[in-house]
């Protein structure tokens, strides 16, 4: 055979070479003579088109691995080939060259860090198909590669060349490589620190289209995190993909039918739908819980993100770039500098020009102005910048939609800088209040509402409300909140110390109408729960804090007898019903008539005070035994030091912090946070007071205090995490009705006039409406009872009568 075959000839030979290799074994080093000649041919003149070249190339590609001794040099041929001349290379020879090459790698003939530099290489040609191609390939190849497991060392590898590849002087290739990475992250293949600084080390590149497409990645990840983040959380998100898992999920009797039921290709049928069903559900499961837990901003990840922050801002600031891109850098920049809490001083006045009411995209600018401040920004170079907001946004002359976003900013300027405010500056703001329009009122209070919990002293005594803490201050600039022990975890303690049981570290509705009902005729205001658990506490710290000295036989002697005391107690108010309040008086100490009634509520609580300090004695005998146990048994002492060990352990349990003796599980966290709740509720109840209220009014502070409870820790969150949160530049509009302009206003005014007379009274247009009957006319048609009609008559007859009769007296006189 001494011509070279046809297309249709190759792929017969293709198909036979695949079955019998050594049958045709001469054939294929034939077309492999051929291919080498053709080859060295074409180098003399390698931009002419050669369609035989490239058939050839696809065939051996395509049976390479039938003669692995005999094509050894192959790939390298072709690789040679295009890294040399791919610029002048043919489009379709180039595309097929290119295609073999991908066909060897996804048959892992070829090593990955072998054939990656040439194709991101091969992005500099002006082929935009092939780039596409390339673009798929890079990707699919990538993910592939760390389908099964993280593939670190091919991951590092290619991550290290993209530092060069990113900073090519071509723009396409380095935009291109620059959308792989990108792609990847999306894809979640990528998730690292060293993917985000290889695509942030494209922001200095030269050409202004790369270093927008890089801060849109940035703004776009930040974006789609905040809303996966504020849209629900990772608790409930994790619930859904569970519960939509569990849907898809096949039963028992689907798997027993797929393997049990019908004949051997219906059960083959039905096996192959169970898989396919078991693959969906996988894949529900993995991406619900790539999406919860890979959910975080691109931004966190830089390594050095002051220096980062500077070289943007170097450019930002000496460079002519188009006003979209200013604006994308300024909002990296911002987000930036308040997510790491960085000093770039000079940004604040380069805002401070981008100010005022008229200008494009204002919102956009004071959000970034909102998100760059953090409490470690000094306070005297933000004074300027707070000024300049006010001078502009509010005042008088100013529009109600203006006014509405400086009030707005302002707030959350102040939520994250509050020492930025002054006295004077606050009481002028807090007068728009009782502006006319509702949404400058609605911003003024809002304001006033965040400097009552922040700073009510800075407030006039009428804005501060009701109970104000004139203690409360905001921490002064570089002072640290720092925590020895777990938030909360003080709390817990003293639940546990106290004996409360986690049923009762809540606010109810229904405990608070159930304590109404025994309130008494003369409105004393007794909670009965509060005044149990405090006289629970009263007692237990009366057990504690006895004479450690007495030994265990006086103590339990005395406890007996204390306890023979207040059934003796119980017995004589059990005997006492005639309302005789003598006995009362010598047992209870007589204080005031509040300690009366507490005594009165306790009696009437469910359970005995006698079966209450049971309970005690058994708490304290649990503690007593608990630290004999804990200590040495060869002491030598009798039983009064043992009692004193016993007292003294117990004691110093106390300060031993709980964290310090075990790990402090999900339902300690949850009780934490109900006790956070009642305490904040508890401080609401004291600023509303309940003193004389009747029992409907007790429900509502109830509820006013739980609202008020409720705001103020989303109002603390929202404080600690300020810094990692986006504002939305929406947030800052209010709800304005949209005026009409003069064309909209001549509408309204012309459609009001369709079917309306030019001139008449407005009798005439009620006649027209009714018929043009009067109202005489229409009470003579009106059909009417005999008797009715009668007297109405006959009413009719003496009105007429009289004034005949005026007339004539009348006349008579003249």
């Amino acid at each position: 055979m001494t011509a070279a075959y046809a297309g249709a000839d190759l792929l017969a030979l293709q198909g036979n070479v695949k079955r019998d290799p050594d049958g045709y074994k001469d054939e294929f080093l034939l077309q492999y003579r051929h291919f080498l000649a053709l080859m060295d041919l074409f180098k003399l003149k390698p931009s002419k088109e050669s369609k035989e070249l490239g058939d050839l190339a696809l065939f051996m590609a395509q049976v390479v691995k039938c003669y692995p001794s005999e094509m050894v040099t192959f790939s390298s041929l072709v690789m040679e080939l295009l890294d040399t001349h791919y610029a002048v290379l043919d489009t379709g020879l180039r595309r097929m060259l290119v295609q073999a090459l991908i066909l060897m790698r996804n048959r892992s003939q070829l090593d990955a860090m072998t054939v990656m530099p040439l194709f991101f290489r091969l992005f500099r040609c002006q082929d935009k198909q092939l780039r596409h191609q390339l673009f798929k390939h890079i990707v699919s190849d990538i993910k592939n590669s760390n389908k099964h497991h993280r593939n670190e060392k091919l991951n590092k590898s290619l991550q290290n060349f993209m530092y060069g590849v990113i900073s090519d002087d071509n723009e396409a290739a380095a935009k291109k490589s620059l959308a792989v990475c990108t792609e990847l992250w999306r894809r979640h293949v990528w998730r690292d620190a060293r993917t985000v600084n290889v695509i942030a080390s494209a922001a200095f590149h030269k050409s202004s289209r790369i270093m927008l497409a890089v801060l849109k990645f940035f703004l776009g990840q930040d974006a789609a995190d905040e809303a996966g983040s504020d849209g629900e959380d990772n608790e409930g998100g994790r619930k859904d993909w569970d519960e939509e898992a569990k849907s898809k999920m096949p039963t028992k009797e689907d798997i027993y039918r797929a393997h049990n039921k019908g004949t051997k290709s219906s059960k083959k049928k039905k096996e192959r739908k169970l898989a396919r069903v078991l693959q969906t559900v996988k894949k529900a499961t993995r991406k619900g819980q790539e999406s919860h837990s890979e959910s975080f901003a691109a931004l966190h990840l830089l390594h050095d993100p002051q220096t980062f922050a500077e070289k943007l801002f170097s450019r930002m600031q000496t460079g002519h770039e188009k006003f979209e891109t200013r604006m994308a850098m300024i909002q990296v920049l911002s987000r930036i500098i308040g997510v790491h809490k960085l000093l770039v001083l000079n940004f604040y006045p380069y805002l401070q020009k981008y100010i005022a009411p008229h200008q494009r995209d204002v919102t956009v600018i004071l959000a970034s102005l909102v998100m760059a401040c953090h409490e470690l920004v000094p306070p005297e170079n933000l004074a300027p910048v707070l000024k300049q907001l006010v001078d502009q946004f509010v005042h008088d002359k100013a529009r109600p939609e203006v006014m509405t976003v400086g009030l707005k900013t302002v707030r959350e300027l102040c939520m994250r800088t509050p020492l930025v405010m002054n006295e004077t500056l606050l009481q002028d703001l807090a007068m728009y209040r009782k502006f006319r329009e509702k949404e400058v009122a609605t911003a003024a209070r809002g304001l006033i509402g965040l400097f009552r919990e922040l700073n009510p002293s800075m407030l006039s005594k009428k804005d501060r409300g009701r109970g104000a803490d004139l203690d409360a201050k905001p921490k002064a600039y570089g002072e640290v909140d720092v925590r020895e022990r777990v938030d909360g975890a003080d709390l817990l303690q003293a639940a546990i110390a106290a004996g409360q049981g986690s049923e009762d570290d809540e606010y109810h509705l229904s405990s608070g109408s159930d304590s109404d009902a025994d309130v008494d005729d003369g409105g004393e205001d007794v909670d009965e729960e509060a005044e149990g658990a405090d006289k629970v506490a009263v007692v237990e710290q009366d057990i504690e804090d006895g004479d450690g000295e007495e030994d265990e036989g006086e103590e339990d002697e005395g406890e007996e007898g204390e306890a023979e005391d207040w059934d003796s107690e119980d017995m004589g108010d059990s005997e006492n019903k005639d309302g005789s309040d003598s006995e009362d008086e010598d047992r209870l100490p007589a204080s005031s008539d509040k300690q009366k009634e507490a005594g009165k509520k306790l009696d009437k609580m469910d359970g005995s005070l006698a079966s209450l300090k049971k309970q005690l004695a058994e708490a304290k005998a649990r503690k007593v035994t608990a630290a004999s146990a804990g200590s040495s048994p060869d002491n030598g002492h009798g039983d009064g030091s043992t009692a004193v060990a016993s007292t003294s352990g117990a004691e110093g349990s106390d300060s031993v912090p709980i964290e310090a003796d075990r790990f402090l599980t999900e339902e300690d966290f949850e009780r934490i946070r109900r006790l956070k709740q009642k305490a904040l509720i508890e401080s609401a109840l004291s600023k509303h007071g309940l003193q004389g209220a009747s029992k409907a009014k007790r429900k509502r502070m109830l509820e006013a205090a739980e609202a008020e409870a409720t705001e103020l820790a989303e109002l603390q969150a929202l404080r600690a995490q300020a810094n990692e949160l986006r504002v939305n530049p929406d947030d800052l509009k209010g709800r304005h009705k949209r005026r009409k302009d003069k064309a909209e206003r001549m509408e309204s005014v012309l459609a009001g006039r369709e079917d309306r007379e030019k001139f008449g009274s407005s009798i005439g247009r009620k006649k027209k409406k009714t018929g043009g009957l009067t109202e005489r006319e229409k009470q003579k048609r009106k059909a009417m009872p005999i008797a009715a009609r009668v007297s109405q008559l006959k009413r009719r007859t003496e009105t007429t009568r009289k004034l005949k009769a005026c007339k004539k007296n009348f006349k008579g006189h003249t």
